[in-house]
Parts: C-alpha cells; structure tokens; sequence
C-alpha cells in the first residue's frame, strides 16, 4: 500500500504542475489586451511591451523601451531603433543607433550570426543573410570589395567596410596591411556587386530585419533549443532540473509537498535561485 502511494507522489506533483502552467498562460492571453505606442511605432503590443508599462502588458521577454520619443530594442548588448513591426509575419525591422542618422560611423556592438540562437532570428525570407563587416589596418589596402571610411581614415587609421558575400580573409591580405576586424553588423540583402561607401551607408541606415518566435523562447526556458526557429529538446537529469524550467511561484508553492519527500530545500534558497 505504502509502495502505491509512492507512486502516485510523482504523478500527483507532475499534475500540479501542469495545471499550474495551464493557469499562467491563460494569464499570459490577457497580457494581449494591451496596447502602447513610442514615436513612430504605434502599436506596441503583445508579445511586445514598454518598460513603462504596466506588469500585466506584454512579455518581458520582448521588452522595448522608449527614448527621446524613439522606440529602442536592446540585444546582446547592443541598441537599435524600431523602425516597424509586423505582427502578422512576425518582422521587426531595426537599426543600429549609430548608423540610423546615416552619417559615417561604426556600428554600436559587433553582432556575428552566432547571436541569433534565442528568442530573434535573423529573417529567413533571405536565408544569405548579408553582413557588413568593418575592419582597421595599419595601411591602406587596393581591393575593390572593401571601402574606405572617410570619417575614421587618417594618418594613423585605415579604416574599411565590406558588404555581401566579396571579400577576402584577413588571412589573403597582404601581410604588410595588419588588418582586424573591428566589428559587423547584419544589413539587408540587395544584388549589387562591390557596392560604393555611398551605397554602404544608405543600406546600413535602412537597417535590417528580425523574426521573432514564442515557440522557440517557450522552447528555450523548457530547457531545449533552437535552430532555424525550430525547437530540439534536451533529457532532463533530475527533478531539480525538471522544476527550474517552471516559474518560480509555482515550485515554490509546492515546497511542503516536495519538503516532505526529500527534496533538497536548497533549491528555492535565493542564493541559488536557478531563475535568475
């Protein structure tokens, strides 16, 4: 009797649980109601929300901000303006808020594709991606796929920017030139070869376009992973594994169930607070 009752510890917890996540994601359905705007962008809505809004709106997952009247997303540790947002394909387009104004300058972070493996992709509907890639070298460099900078050119820099798919490795330069790259930014993909500065600056100015995807942040904080917005699961190890991809209130109020069949209280300790 006592080996049947064990059993059903397992299920019963496992139950809870469910329903327990059932309950917040028909609270997550009235975080849509919610509508705000930010300069040009006038319709900031579910999964998207302002930092200014109240707690019940969005997913702060897809948190933007608002400044200076500029609606502004924030992404490995880069910024970038919100120039529109599709909620029917799922496309925000953004631009780097230093190549926004389109004068010369370099991009505010280096983003490699690498980056997009979270809740943003890079938008499949042109799966070769293009990248501008900026890079300094100690001399000047005679290759028609590289252009020059003028606003960081001197004496002292020589500064170049590449686009698309022409370009050579740092390696196949001349060994004189000591070229490194100093940073790369995704930019929308037209079909023009060895394109001007000119050309450069108006594309990256135009910025570049993201997709989003619930399924894959859903996937990621379930413990799998994503790949070309599709979702790979992992083996779970251990119940305390199993518990850390569900919401915090909700482990915690089954601590006196989990307590009293000798899970580890350590868990929920904040020092080891696995959600955060």
């Amino acid at each position: 009797m006592r080996g049947e009752d064990s059993s059903a510890i397992p299920n019963f917890l496992f139950s809870l649980l469910i329903f327990l996540f059932i309950c917040e994601i028909q609270a997550g359905k009235l975080q849509q109601t919610c509508s705000s705007s930010c300069g040009d962008i006038t319709n900031i809505s579910y999964p998207f929300r302002l930092k200014s809004d109240p707690v019940e709106c969005g997913d702060r997952d897809f948190e933007l901000s608002c400044q200076s009247n500029k609606t502004i997303l924030e992404f490995y540790s880069g910024k970038y303006y919100v120039t529109r947002i599709s909620y029917d394909a799922h496309i925000i387009r953004v631009v780097d808020i230093n190549l926004a104004n389109g004068i010369c300058s370099l991009p505010y972070n280096f983003v490699s594709i690498n980056d997009f493996d979270g809740f943003y992709f890079l938008n499949s509907s042109f799966h070769e991606q293009s990248f501008a890639r900026f890079l300094n070298c100690s001399t000047t460099i005679s290759y028609s796929a590289y252009r020059r900078l003028p606003c960081f050119s001197d004496q002292s820099y020589n500064v170049y920017v590449n686009y698309g798919g022409y370009f050579k490795e740092i390696s196949d330069l001349p060994k004189s030139s000591y070229c490194s790259y100093i940073s790369m930014v995704p930019i929308l993909h037209v079909d023009v070869i060895r394109p001007s500065y000119e050309v450069i600056r108006k594309l990256l100015k135009s910025g570049f376009d993201l997709t989003w995807s619930m399924e894959c942040r859903d996937c990621i904080k379930a413990g799998g992973y994503c790949e070309s917005d599709k979702c790979y699961t992992r083996p779970l190890n251990s119940l305390e594994e199993f518990l850390s991809h569900f919401p915090k209130f909700m482990v915690q109020s089954l601590a006196p169930f989990l307590l009293g069949y000798n899970w580890k209280p350590d868990l929920i300790v904040p020092g080891r607070d696995v959600w955060n």
